[in-house]
């Protein structure tokens, strides 16, 4: 069977053009957003009919070429992306607020912060930010739900002098910096592993929802993959520099949690050495943890208080949510007016869905936990595999992200992508290319008004779609794991 790397495909060469182009064209209609709307809020505020159609169908095309130059480029991984990633980098840097708008939470969690308020206990602060108005209405009365590095990370903001446009030009220089130099290191050290930097940082689901959205999770995937870069080599000061980088990815997204097998496991042959590092690591963690929140203590409920929030949620873009769905329409429910109150809607969803959601969260979190028990038992068994080590992490994220969890965004796979870039078997290719694809397809509709008559068809279709991909290829990904001694390599050290 034909590798990643060795493709023949005839329009393999054309990739990097394609991909840049589809970029190029992405970041063009976030501006065309911002010219429709007059603003750079995502959250109500909307286009035009007419020009959110037309803003639509160019992210499409735009997103198409993006994905198509991105497969072609996991076919044949470039000898050098380094010049490749940072013109990716570059051009998804002046990308505006387009497809969410968390960007502005991070702004008002991050401006108060910088004054001494208190976010995490309490969200009666975040009225008196200066970006509150840019706040939408489903976030307008919720804590920060990030954890206390990604806080940090945000604080500069308040150098904004109230202005969104300096606050994204804060941001980005502010973080950019960072995720450039681990670039940078990855490309040195890890230079023999092309299909790597293709799978990650050419990966268009991290440049768009990364750099270009500022989502915090670019944070967590810049500190894994720092410290896996400073772990490769195998030396006992690399090991710690990287459970500390881990220590700081999950404290920054608690969706980075399962990354932590690999920085456990890698390496570790005996019992003892498993033992010792998960002290290890739970002393990393404990002492990252009261650095970072310290300036923003206000007792357990700091702690408390945001996982309640998380848990009390709605769930949205997940297995569940589409089960509820499906679940109210077959017992006469019906699809609440796209003009209704955010709120009121939030509020109607939890009444009658409320059962169906339960049910159906529990089933997939003891499914989750068998998936989680097979790999486990695979990663620990002899002999001793760091490739299996790295897909068995990646799938145990996936598995915790699109399965276990109730909401689901597309950027919460971020936290997977570095485990796949050193391993990834072909059945798992086929998926990223289709949870990629699809997965960020369907924030697309965030140009449409909501009384577009495409809003319906494409999030059903898109929403509908997505679920499909979570489920596709189940067995290989999850129930066959581990069944060979070593996962079939597809992606050679170098082309």
């Amino acid at each position: 069977m034909q590798g990643i790397g060795q493709s023949s495909r005839p329009f393999s060469a054309r990739g990097d053009s394609l991909w840049l182009l589809g970029l190029i064209l992405v970041t063009a209609c976030s501006w065309g957003r911002w010219a429709a709307t007059g603003s750079i809020k995502v959250d109500e505020n909307y286009p035009s009919q007419l020009l959110g159609t037309l803003l639509f169908l160019g992210l499409l095309a735009g997103w198409a070429l993006l994905v198509f130059g991105w497969r072609l480029l996991l076919d044949r991984p470039p000898e050098s992306p380094r010049r490749l990633a940072f013109a990716g980098l570059l051009v998804a840097a002046l990308m505006l607020p387009m497809l969410s708008n968390d960007v502005f939470s991070l702004m008002a969690y991050g401006s108060l912060a910088a004054d001494g308020r208190d976010v995490y206990t309490t969200a009666g602060a975040l009225p008196g930010s200066a970006f509150f108005a840019f706040v939408g209405e489903r976030w307008s009365e919720k804590v920060c739900v990030y954890g206390p590095t990604t806080l940090v990370a945000v604080l500069p903001v308040a150098l904004a002098d109230h202005s969104p446009w300096w606050a994204l030009v804060l941001l980005r220089l502010t973080w950019f910096v960072p995720l450039s130099l681990v670039m940078e290191l990855s490309f040195r050290r890890l230079r023999h592993r092309p299909f790597f930097h293709a799978m990650v940082w050419l990966n268009p689901l991290f440049l768009v929802e990364g750099p270009g959205q500022l989502h915090a999770d670019l944070l967590g995937v810049a500190a894994v993959v720092a410290g896996i870069v400073l772990t490769v080599p195998g030396a006992a000061r690399g090991r710690a520099a990287g459970w500390l980088l881990y220590a700081v990815a999950l404290l920054g997204k608690y969706s980075f949690a399962f990354a932590g097998f690999w920085f456990w496991l890698i390496g570790a042959r005996t019992l003892r050495q498993r033992l010792v590092r998960l002290a290890a690591m739970a002393g990393a963690l404990l002492g990252v943890g009261v650095l970072f929140f310290a300036p923003f203590w206000r007792g357990p409920a700091t702690v408390t208080e945001p996982l309640r929030a998380l848990a009390s949620m709605n769930p949205g873009g997940s297995i569940t949510e589409v089960v509820g769905i499906l679940v109210d329409l077959l017992r006469g429910g019906g699809v609440p007016h796209a003009d209704a109150p955010v709120t009121q809607t939030l509020d109607l969803d939890r009444t009658t869905h409320g059962s169906t959601w339960f049910a159906v969260s529990l089933v997939l979190r003891l499914v989750t936990l068998a998936i989680a028990v097979r790999v486990l038992r695979a990663m620990l068994r002899r002999p001793y595999d760091p490739d299996r080590i790295a897909l068995g992490t990646g799938t145990l994220a996936v598995a915790l992200i699109t399965l276990a969890s109730h909401r689901f965004q597309s950027w919460y796979l971020m936290a997977a992508l570095p485990f796949f870039g050193l391993h990834c078997d072909e059945v798992w290719r086929r998926w990223w290319l289709a949870a990629v694809a699809l997965s960020v397809s369907t924030e697309l509709v965030q140009v449409l008004p909501r009384t577009s008559p495409l809003l319906p068809v494409a999030s059903v279709l898109g929403n509908g779609g997505v679920v499909v991909v979570f489920l596709m290829s189940f067995k290989q990904r999850y129930l066959s794991f581990g069944d060979d001694a070593r996962p079939p390599a597809t992606a050679p050290a170098a082309p």
